[in-house]
Parts: C-alpha cells; sequence; structure tokens
C-alpha cells in the first residue's frame, strides 16, 4: 500500500477570501514520540500483574497478554508482514481478536478488521479491495468463507505450537521490515459508500497518537478522577470492525482493564445491564439509541447495586430528553462524542454536564472545524453550515480511491503547511457559547411530491413533543411510484393522531408525516447505530401469508415468530419486520431458536426475513 497521492484543488481551495474563517481549535497537547506498540510495552511494566483483558474465553494480565501479542507478531514477521502490508482480522469475538489486532499494529503492518457476522458477499468484497497480504482467522471462518487470500488459522494446532515456541520478548524496529514511522498506516476500516461499495479509510499512528493524547487529557483523566480510582473496568461492546471499537481498547493502554462483551450479550439490553453489574463495569460506550434501551432496562436504576460512573455516547445525535435526563444523574459523567472514521473515531467532545443542551462541544486535541456554506465561505455564528476537520486525526484518504480522496479531502488554504482537511458532509450551527449543534447531514435531503425537505427537521419537531423519547423519520416507497414521510417514535403514551397535529402547528404541509408508527424500540444495526432497513411498514397489524405452513420446520419457526412479535398468527411468508420485528427481536428469535435445536446466526434473520426462506436456509446448512 502506498499513500494516497496528492489531491486537486477544491471548492473549499478554489474560493479567494481576504482572510481565514475563524476556526473552533482543541487544545493543543503534546503528542507522545512513541507509537501504540512501544507504549503496549510500557504500560505492562507498569501493571504486568494486572488484569488487562477479561474475553469471553479467557482473560488475560498485562504480562501475559504482551508476551502472546509479541509471539505472534514475531510469526508475521517470520511471514514476511512488514510496513504497509494490511493484515485483515476475520475472528470470532474472543482474546484473540484483541491479541491479533495489537499483534499487526507490533509487526509495524495495517490492521484490517473484518466482521466474522458480516454476509459473506460482504467479507469477499472487502477482502478483494483490500487485498490483504494475510488474513488472520480460524479454521471454520476460513472453511466457510474461502476467501481467495493467504490465510494463518490461530486456532490450526500446528500454527499454535509454532507460535507458542516463538520470543516474548518486546519487538523492536531491528525486528521489523524497517523502522516504524508516525506516518505509516495503522488501519484501514471499511464504511459504506453512497455507491453500494464500501471504501476504506486509512489512518495513520500519528493520528491514533494524537487520539490517546487527547483522550488522556479530556476523557481518561476526568473519568478516574470521577471514580477516584486509578483502574477503570471498561466494557467493549462496539462491533470490531466499527471506528468506535478503538476507544474502549485505548483505555487498555492506559492501564485500564478491558472487558469484551460476547456477541448476544452486548446485543441484548437486559443482558448487557446484567452484565455490567456481575462485573462491575465502570465505564460504557454505546450509541445514542441503544443507550435508551439500557436505560430502560434498568442502567442506571438507584436500587441497583452496581451502577457504571462513566458513558460515553457516538455514532448518532443525542436527543434534547435524552440529555437532559443524563445530565440529572448525579453518579454519572457522561459525554458525548463525535467524529466521523475519516477523523480518527473522535473529533469533537462534550461533557453532557457543561452543556444544558444537546452538542457536539469543541474539538479533540490539536483539531481545528471550521463551518462553510455552499461556496465555501465562512459560516457566521447561528447560520448552518458544513462542517470541515483539519489537524492530526485527519486520516490518510480512501485505500485505492483517489477520486474518492480527492472530492472529500481538501487542502487547508488558510493554514501555512496547507494540511487536508476533511469535508464531513455534516450539517452544524455554532451556538453562542462557541460550540458546535449538530443539524443534519448536508446529503440527507429527499424530494417528495417535487419538494424538498430535511427528515431531521421533522425529527427535531416531534422530538419536542413531551410523549416522544426517540424520532427517526424517513421516506418509503414500498410499492412503485408510491412513497410516504414515515415517522417512528418511543415513547410511552404516544398517540399517532396528536403528534401528526403536533407535527402540522410547526411545519409545512408537505412536511407532515402522512403516518406515525409507534414502537417500543427503534431497530439497531450490528454497530448499534438506527437501522434504517428494518424499519416496518406502517401497515403491519395483519398477517399477509395466505398458506399454512408446509414443513415442520416451517411451523416451528411460525410460532416462534408469534412469539417474538407477540401477536396470535405469523404466515410462513410474512416479513418479520414488516410485521414490526426488530433487532431486539431478530437475537430473541435466534435465542428461541436456539432453544428448539435450530441454529440460526443474527445475520440469517435480517437476510431471510420469514419464517419460510428461514427454514429453507436452515435446510441447507
Amino acid at each position: 500500500m502506498t499513500p494516497a497521492p496528492d489531491r486537486e484543488d477544491d471548492t473549499v481551495a478554489n474560493v479567494a477570501r481576504p482572510a481565514a474563517p475563524h476556526a473552533l481549535t482543541g487544545p493543543l497537547l503534546p503528542v507522545p514520540g512513541t507509537l501504540l506498540p512501544d507504549l503496549l510495552g510500557a504500560v505492562t511494566v507498569a501493571w504486568r500483574d494486572e488484569t488487562a483483558l477479561v474475553a469471553p474465553d479467557t482473560t488475560y494480565t498485562y504480562g501475559a497478554l504482551h508476551a502472546r501479542v509479541q509471539r505472534l507478531a514475531r510469526r508475521l514477521l517470520d511471514d514476511g508482514v512488514g510496513a504497509e502490508d494490511l493484515v485483515a482480522v476475520l475472528l470470532p469475538r474472543t482474546a484473540d481478536s484483541v491479541v491479533a489486532m495489537l499483534a499487526v499494529l507490533t509487526a509495524g503492518a495495517v490492521y484490517v478488521p473484518v466482521d466474522s457476522g458480516y454476509p459473506q458477499r460482504r467479507i469477499t468484497g472487502m477482502l478483494a479491495d483490500a487485498r490483504p497480504r494475510l488474513l488472520l482467522t480460524t479454521r471454520a471462518l476460513a472453511d466457510r468463507l474461502a476467501p481467495d487470500v493467504p490465510a494463518l488459522c490461530l486456532d490450526d494446532p500446528e500454527t499454535a505450537a509454532a507460535t507458542a515456541a516463538l520470543s516474548p520478548g518486546p519487538v523492536r524496529d531491528g525486528d521489523r521490515t524497517r523502522p516504524l514511522t508516525p506516518h505509516d498506516a495503522a488501519y484501514v476500516l471499511f464504511t459504506s459508500g453512497s455507491t453500494g461499495r464500501p471504501k476504506g479509510v486509512v489512518v495513520e499512528h500519528r493520528s491514533l497518537m494524537n487520539l490517546v493524547a487527547s483522550h488522556r487529557e479530556l476523557f481518561f483523566g476526568p473519568a478516574t478522577e470521577h471514580l477516584g480510582r486509578p483502574r477503570l473496568r471498561v466494557a467493549h461492546t462496539a462491533a470490531q470492525s466499527f471506528d468506535a471499537a478503538w476507544d474502549p481498547v485505548l483505555w487498555l493502554f492506559e492501564g485500564h482493564e478491558l472487558h469484551l462483551v460476547d456477541d448476544l450479550t452486548r446485543r441484548d439490553p437486559a443482558l448487557l445491564v446484567r452484565h455490567i453489574a456481575e462485573h462491575r463495569i465502570d465505564v460504557v460506550e454505546t450509541t445514542p439509541t441503544f443507550a435508551e434501551q439500557l436505560d430502560l432496562s434498568g442502567l442506571f436504576d438507584a436500587s441497583r447495586p452496581h451502577r457504571p460512573g462513566v458513558l460515553a455516547l457516538g455514532g448518532e445525535a443525542v436527543g434534547p430528553v435524552q440529555w437532559e435526563r443524563l445530565r440529572a444523574l448525579p453518579h454519572l459523567l457522561a459525554f458525548n462524542l463525535y467524529g466521523p472514521s475519516e477523523c480518527t473515531v473522535d473529533a469533537f467532545m462534550a461533557p453532557l454536564a457543561a452543556h444544558p443542551e444537546p452538542t457536539l462541544g469543541r474539538p479533540v486535541a490539536n483539531t481545528r472545524a471550521y463551518v462553510l456554506d455552499e461556496r465555501g465561505r465562512p459560516c457566521a455564528p447561528g447560520e448552518t453550515g458544513e462542517l470541515h476537520l483539519a489537524g492530526a486525526g485527519v486520516a490518510r484518504g480512501y485505500l485505492d480511491r483517489p477520486d474518492l480522496t480527492g472530492e472529500r479531502f481538501v487542502d487547508d488554504p488558510w493554514q501555512p503547511d496547507g494540511g487536508p482537511v476533511y469535508r464531513t458532509g455534516d450539517l452544524v450551527r455554532q451556538d453562542a457559547d462557541g460550540t458546535l449543534a449538530f443539524v443534519g447531514r448536508a446529503d440527507d435531503q429527499v424530494k417528495l411530491r417535487g419538494q424538498r425537505l430535511e427528515p431531521g427537521e421533522v425529527e427535531q419537531v416531534l422530538l419536542g413533543h413531551p410523549d416522544v423519547r426517540q424520532c427517526a423519520v424517513l421516506l418509503r416507497e414500498d410499492a412503485p411510484g408510491v412513497q410516504h414521510l414515515v415517522a417512528y417514535v418511543v415513547g410511552a403514551g404516544c398517540v399517532p393522531a396528536d403528534l401528526r397535529a403536533h407535527a402540522a402547528a410547526s411545519l409545512a404541509p408537505y412536511m407532515v408525516p402522512s403516518a406515525v408508527v409507534v414502537l417500543d424500540a427503534l431497530p439497531l444495526s450490528p454497530n448499534g447505530k438506527l437501522d434504517r432497513a428494518a424499519l416496518p411498514c406502517p401497515d403491519f397489524g395483519a398477517p399477509g401469508g395466505g398458506r399454512a405452513p408446509a414443513t415442520p420446520a416451517e411451523k416451528l419457526l411460525c410460532r416462534l415468530i408469534a412469539d417474538v412479535l407477540g401477536v396470535e398468527d405469523v404466515g410462513p411468508e410474512d416479513d418479520l419486520f414488516q410485521r414490526g420485528g426488530d433487532s431486539m427481536g431478530a437475537i430473541r428469535l435466534v435465542a428461541a431458536a436456539r432453544a428448539e435445536g435450530l441454529t440460526l446466526r443474527l445475520q440469517d434473520i435480517f437476510e431471510h426475513r420469514s419464517a419460510a426462506a428461514l427454514a429453507a436456509f436452515a435446510d441447507r446448512h
């Protein structure tokens, strides 16, 4: 892999300006000269016999984790892996997934996470785009996915024995193919693309270390001071291919205890709340949508024997009701984190206690933010514009996509070095206190009967109703040429007719939703974000199958789906999600099916959405 080519000038660079725009800037902090592999060695010296990692399959002290990482890194070096070589990691959620991540970085190579829960077609496409030098995986996953890339199966007995025989001593630059530098790539993270093809964001070691420096000062330090202990227990609940997976791992480099939560538990609010109490977890990071479900499951109940003292929210905007609720909890130190993958996980942060209303807050360390209009001109305070980010956290660009890199990463015309500026596509407004408020996406506009509208504006109006705790608005086209603006709301006492009247009082007639659907919870993707594809059709009350179950498997699945949905009857052809199902229901269906001896994965439910399709899939496998 080579660095991204020079970028062409773009709109921001071509517009002549008499003076530089006002930039919001984060604190100027020194970035450690060491890189993550050496930082792991230093923290191991300090905390060698303390618990470092608690995983579903095993527990490691810092000393044991460091030794295992060094041995696997030496195995990678023996296989010729070096700087700028991509190494894909396709592993289940076990201790080896963390070991592999750290070993790839220690060898000086580039870590590429691949979620084992993804559909095979997506995994194959990601590996084809990345063209990794090596794939770290298991025999079962290698056999099932059969990727066309050299694979090292960590559970192969010969591989395990040979790796265990290697030296556990720290890997140094002399052991690597060449010395590791801050400008070498650390990881490639694939994100969704507007064309339907994922794109790989290339992040360098310097950007990761900048995030470490910033979080030490603004996040980890306040958290340990708040709880009064030098070492905290930190839950890792993010999907491994999601950029938010880095935040909990960075706590590990500061001497804290990382708890890798298994897939079933991390996706089920009730199970996760129980797990947090049993393991006395101090720090939880999740999305606002999932945090709401955790709250409803009793996470912050004062009667509980243990509650987490630190909460970090990211990935989505926090609504005003949730913001006020979390600020009011005296035991809780809560943060709002914002950042695109292209800016190394977190670019803004806000302690909720310091802000009475939802805000992105201020930039993280060594970061600049510009708010510009459509022509690249600075926006005045109170005006809405697109957020542009610059500084140490900006990624190198997109892997082997110079066209996309040139579109989104442009030269900063206001800085002497002309460093890159990332155009986020997020619309923000600078408030009177100098912080930024998230408004929506620049590309989220939809057109309904010839009129353009922002779903985010409709959502904000509905969230202003006292009964609405969560809201999502989208334009549906469930039949060709038939469009409806539909609002999905969560909240006790919500009445669709009242909410439409509330919207009509503030919005133009064409912006008032034609249907309001009340849900127990908004469906979530594996990353914990709103799963728009799983939002049900407004008319989901009646079964639409017509025929009776034809096989024992269909009959069993119809019964299980009906139980999960809480309805009397489900036809074999009924779409689970159009009948009101969601991600939580899918999780319960997986558990119920397994209890009956039918093994299904969560992704199977999303790919085969009816009893008939699931039964046919189960017969083939």
